[in-house]
């Protein structure tokens, strides 16, 4: 393995069922994928096929039958600090602000890293709602607490399983635009499942088209290069959208998807 490689998100020949009114569902069978370090990468694929259980078993919350996670040339057999799981709901503590909330983990970890709370909450756009509690806030601001949260423990690999679907397009395409600019500061590995072919088209810089269970990788895409190197998320979807090499790349993921989706029928 190349030295540069040594870091990236290795997965080899997982296997890992569950059963399903006493019917076993294998879900990963000798699965094998590599996630390159520092990148933002997205899966796409059929509902119900288990990349939810993809995502869990690389933050250690479950264990493979079989096979090996590695992370920075580390074998993922526990929950560390360095990995975090974003999930669609952001199940935040419902008697605590939002200040509070976002520093909670920071309360009974000493080890968190991330020293400038306030500047994480100013980075995140809450530093107008600290106080406020979860009930008052709406579902794009209620998913800002969570990525905080997140953030606080400064992961090297950030994982994140449909964090946008419960929000309206406009607040979708903001968020999602404003969490990118904030990753890639902070240089970190990020793997996201998503259902919306725009979303990962937009904001990854690798997309992985996925098949029926057990899942397997159907196709790679890689975003065009824009000739001034500005990237896609900056431009924005609206923008992206009116060039005819975005929505060629778009059609590719589009097409793709649509093949596995109607043989999953």
């Amino acid at each position: 393995m190349k030295k540069d490689q040594i870091n990236d998100l290795i997965l080899k020949d997982i296997c890992f069922s569950y059963y399903e009114k006493n019917n076993k569902k294998i879900i990963l069978d000798n699965f094998n994928c590599k996630i390159k370090k520092g990148k933002f990468t997205s899966i796409i694929g059929p509902s119900g096929t288990g990349k939810t259980s993809l995502l869990k078993l690389i933050a250690g919350l479950i264990k493979p039958e079989r096979g090996e996670i590695k992370f920075e040339n580390k074998i993922i057999n526990h929950v560390i600090n360095q990995i975090t799981l974003i999930q669609q709901n952001p199940s935040l503590m419902p008697w605590l602000n939002v200040y509070d909330n976002i520093t909670l983990a920071k309360l009974n970890n000493k080890k968190i890293n991330y020293k400038n709370i306030d500047k994480l909450i100013k980075d995140i756009g809450l530093e107008e709602f600290s106080s406020y509690f979860p009930h008052k806030l709406s579902g794009g601001l209620l998913q800002r607490v969570a990525i905080a949260r997140a953030l606080l423990f400064y992961p090297s690999l950030l994982l994140l399983d449909e964090p946008f679907a419960a929000l309206d397009n406009l607040s979708r395409e903001i968020i999602s635009t404003e969490l990118v600019s904030i990753i890639k500061k902070e240089s970190l590995t990020v793997l996201m499942v998503t259902h919306s072919i725009e979303e990962a088209a937009l904001l990854s810089d690798e997309v992985l088209v996925t098949g029926i269970a057990p899942i397997r990788v159907i196709k790679k895409f890689t975003p065009p290069k824009r000739v001034n190197n500005q990237s896609w998320q900056k431009l924005g979807l609206r923008k992206s959208l009116q060039d005819k090499s975005f929505n060629g790349y778009l059609k590719s993921i589009r097409d793709t998807s649509y093949i596995v989706f109607e043989k999953e029928k």
